[in-house]
């Protein structure tokens, strides 16, 4: 608790119309802890007639106010005193600043001080309260942004005072404990949770005023200080070590980050099946919009609005990147995923050249063609003539070198991969050169009949 110092001046001292200059600084209140010493920051002032009479050897006395007063200290005799302790400076310095030494519970009351010169120059000062405590407070703990402080959030728990701040902000995090005795000066130490948070590009600072001790903590906010938990520790060194400790968790908001986008396991959809893609992201506040893209369009163009993209009855048409989009307050982040959508061979169709005939002795390639997704795995070729088919020959294309007319029928290609296959045929027409030159002779007589 910091004391307020206040100065009084003397009442019932306008004396024939002139105002007396009698004054003196003190705190109203000051703590002391049971055991130690108390700190007494005083200064006074007096008339300008009596000035001549304030000296060195004047006496600076303080007084329990009780009934009747009882002198407690008496600069002029210190070791005779009830409490024992010092009156720091001079008398013609106007200082007053008091330490009581080993106080006690007993000790605890109103105390007024008094100076007295040679001559008439003997006055009483205003009161100071002096309460012992038994045990110390704990340290007080503080975030400062931009010099201002952060005020509290509605969120307070039993032991832990949330603060709000915003990643990249520059922030002190002050710890104060009060000097109860400057001779028996306390330490303050600080801890996080997490632990590597104070190894962090972290500046300490410490200093020492008139009556707090004070440790600052400078660093710059990240996602990372978000719900971190930082202790300060004061330790009073007095007949026995006595600790005492205060906790701050701090509250980041922080742009989305670690965005995701994700489908099933498999990372592909068999056609005709539905499919969800999900998005996740972490940010503070929450995302606020999470949206889908399809990166095949310039700009892109939203699909859907949400965090889960839902496809009822997937098609080929639906393969491709989709791009989700987390957004909040302080920015958005992206993230995509790939959709496949799988599929059994399809459109699948044999062929042969484009009369589909051959000539007995030529060569003839026939060929497998199949949309298919994974691509086909195997083309296996069986003839028709045979029960069961049997495999004739794998692979897309069917090459018969030297034909003849055994080679004429109808050639079945199937066409397969993990999800299923597909069959197609081609009639082979193997033909001799005497019949194609008979086609011919007929043909050119034919066409001579007609002239007539």
């Amino acid at each position: 608790m910091m004391e307020i110092s206040v100065t009084f001046l003397l009442t019932g001292c306008l004396i024939q119309g002139v105002f007396c200059g009698f004054s003196i600084s003190l705190p109203e209140r000051v703590e002391a802890l049971q055991g130690s010493c108390v700190f007494i920051p005083c200064t006074f002032d007096i008339d300008q007639q009596y000035v001549t009479e304030l000296t060195d050897d004047s006496k600076r006395i303080w007084y329990k106010d009780v009934k009747p007063p009882t002198v407690v200290f008496d600069s002029s005799s210190p070791n005779t005193a009830s409490l024992k302790g010092e009156i720091f400076g001079t008398p013609t310095e106007k200082n007053c600043t008091t330490r009581f030494d080993n106080v006690r519970q007993g000790d605890e009351g109103s105390y007024y001080f008094r100076v007295e010169g040679s001559g008439r120059l003997k006055y009483n000062y205003y009161k100071v309260e002096i309460v012992v405590i038994n045990s110390p407070p704990k340290p007080t703990v503080s975030l400062f942004k931009d010099q201002q402080e952060v005020k509290k959030v509605k969120e307070v728990t039993e032991v832990k005072e949330v603060k709000e701040v915003t990643e990249g902000s520059s922030v002190n995090l002050r710890c104060s404990t009060k000097i109860f005795c400057s001779s028996r000066p306390a330490n303050l130490t600080w801890s996080s949770s997490p632990e590597h948070l104070l190894n962090e590009s972290v500046t300490q600072q410490q200093r020492q005023e008139q009556t707090e001790l004070i440790s600052d903590l400078i660093f710059t906010v990240t996602q990372r200080h978000h719900l971190a938990t930082f202790t300060c520790t004061v330790t009073h060194q007095l007949q026995k070590q006595i600790t005492k400790h205060k906790s701050r968790t701090l509250r980041v908001q922080y742009a989305p980050k670690n965005t995701s986008a994700h489908v099933n396991a498999s990372g592909f959809v068999l056609e005709g099946r539905s499919v969800t893609l999900s998005c996740s992201s972490d940010a503070n506040p929450p995302v606020l919009h999470y949206t889908w893209y399809r990166d095949t369009e310039e700009p892109l163009k939203p699909v859907q609005s949400g965090q889960n993209l839902t496809i009822s009855n997937t098609d080929p048409t639906h393969s491709g990147r989709y791009v989700c989009t987390a957004q909040n307050e302080h920015g958005a982040q992206n993230a995509s995923v790939m959709l496949d959508v799988q599929y059994a061979p399809k459109n699948t169709s044999a062929h042969v050249n484009a009369s589909g005939i051959v000539l007995e002795g030529r060569s003839v390639t026939l060929s497998c063609s199949s949309d298919a997704n994974p691509p086909v795995l195997n083309y296996t070729w069986y003839r028709d003539t045979e029960e069961p088919l049997k495999p004739v020959q794998s692979g897309q294309n069917l090459t018969i070198s030297n034909t003849d007319p055994t080679h004429s029928r109808r050639y079945v290609c199937t066409a397969q991969n993990e999800h299923g296959t597909q069959n197609a045929s081609v009639m082979l027409d193997v033909q001799c050169e005497y019949q194609e030159a008979l086609l011919i002779y007929s043909q050119s007589l034919l066409y001579q009949t007609s002239d007539f």
